[in-house]
């Protein structure tokens, strides 16, 4: 029943009733921010990546095709956007610490 709820959802959203996208802000803002706070280990970056998760998934919505359930498209996309903030995050230290100072 949770995975045609979704499609339901979905449908109305790429109809261009975007109110509806709150739908899945809703039912998965906790476990999304779980997923982030994981791989983060900060709450306020987060928060953060949580809702630029959403933003991209909304974004994005038009490239689901139902091959999994919606929650784990929305997981996938969570956990790749906080993987590519940590690589950006090693890359930014390791630029830095190349700096020689004279």
């Amino acid at each position: 029943m949770e995975q045609k709820d979704d499609i339901w959802y979905i449908e109305r959203v790429l109809k261009g009733d975007t109110q509806y996208f709150s739908y899945f802000v809703d039912k998965y803002k906790d476990i999304v921010f779980s997923i982030a706070l994981k791989v983060l280990r900060n709450r306020e970056d987060a928060e953060e990546m949580a809702q630029e998760s959403f933003i991209k998934a909304f974004k994005s919505l038009y490239t689901f095709k139902g091959n999994a359930k919606f929650s784990t498209w929305l997981y996938r996309i969570t956990y790749n956007n906080c993987i590519s903030e940590v690589r950006k995050r090693k890359l930014k230290y390791v630029s830095t610490d190349d700096v020689q100072i004279s």
